[in-house]
């Protein structure tokens, strides 16, 4: 449905985004995931058309459309501030988007409701945005954005300055719509649970260039760079060298076994990660990787938490069940077994 072929562009000869490719597969839900300023906005805006590429293409339905202006192109966009017109209705605002498709005014009306109605806003129809809270000005926008049955439909970080259950709920709204629709979908994001519990796939941004592209999944478990690792999702870093075996001796002497997994040479510096949920808090060593060490922070969370502990090694943290036993200055043993030690040699 999409592919962006070796994007690039600058902005004062500052690059923004570096030779980028991806494709999107018809009915694809997928994620550019980074930190502010690696591009991903400069991406979106690109293949809607509202900012022009210095090099590469963009290509919807095989066609390329780098050259189109962007009310030719089918192509939905919910921006990261609100856009709505504000001495508009909801269901004005709507129609107003379907004006350059649909010449028929009672067939706007009849499509706008429909969408409405999708986006659990049909009893807001009449209402203006001013009256509207964050969320509900977020659905009337995806509304907006869908009511003409785009190729593709662009969200831009749609849910900045909502509170946490807003965004849950927004969230969940977000992938429902896309599961019933169908309709193929880029998101902006830096948020990794965000990307993780709607996409089908993630393309990882750092400095306008892809670190990796994956599903949630296998970029979480499976981190190729040591950027990926330490942005998707919090882990434990350990720092060493690869010895004759595969497995990695870290500065303190201990070693990390890895079973063989290392993918570098005798002598090279690599580094290990281990997620905080492959880490276990015992009272003796029992997994192929243990360290003696002592509580020196618990954080609750509810249904679960966090404890970190300092070992000679390093801080390590590890996920516990919610209002654990464990506490601050308890003495214990961490372990994890060499299955779960991600190994990554450098960032090249």
């Amino acid at each position: 449905m999409l592919e962006v072929k070796n994007l690039t562009k600058s902005y004062d000869e500052e690059a923004a985004v570096e030779d980028l490719s991806f494709r999107v597969e018809s009915g694809e839900f997928l994620t550019l995931l980074g930190p502010s300023g690696c591009g991903k906005t400069t991406v979106l805006k690109t293949i809607a058309g509202l900012v022009k590429p210095d090099e590469g293409n963009v290509l919807l339905r095989g066609d390329g459309v780098t050259e189109t202006k962007p009310e030719a192109r089918r192509v939905g966009m919910v921006f990261q501030s609100s856009s709505l017109f504000p001495r508009m209705t909801v269901r004005e605002n709507v129609e107003y988007a379907l004006k350059p498709h649909m010449e028929n005014k009672n067939r706007r009306k009849k499509r706008a409701e429909e969408y409405l109605k999708l986006v659990r806003m049909a009893d807001k129809e009449d209402a203006v945005p001013e009256t509207l809270s964050g969320g509900e000005a977020r659905r009337a926008e995806l509304a907006r954005a869908l009511s003409y049955e785009p190729d593709v439909m662009l969200l831009d970080e749609p849910l900045t300055g909502l509170d946490r259950a807003l965004r849950d709920e927004l969230k969940k709204e977000i992938k429902r719509i896309h599961d019933e629709t169908g309709v193929t979908t880029v998101l902006v994001t830096h948020d990794q649970e965000e990307a993780i519990s709607v996409s089908d796939r993630v393309v990882v941004l750092k400095d306008g260039r892809k670190e990796q592209e994956g599903t949630p999944r296998e970029v979480y478990r499976h981190p190729r760079t040591r950027f990926v690792a330490e942005f998707f999702g919090e882990s434990t870093r350990f720092d060493g060298i690869v010895e004759e075996n595969g497995d990695v001796r870290l500065e303190t002497d201990a070693k990390i076994r890895v079973n063989g997994r290392s993918g570098g040479s005798r002598g090279d510096e690599v580094s290990v990660y281990v997620r905080p949920e492959n880490v276990e808090i015992t009272n003796e060593e029992r997994h192929d990787n243990s360290f003696k060490g002592d509580i020196v922070e618990v954080t609750e969370m509810g249904s679960y938490g966090e404890a970190r502990v300092r070992t000679d090694e390093g801080e390590v943290l590890a996920k516990i069940g919610g209002f654990s036993e464990v506490s601050e200055g308890e003495k214990v043993v961490v372990g994890f077994d060499d299955s779960d030690a991600v190994v990554v040699a450098d960032d090249s």
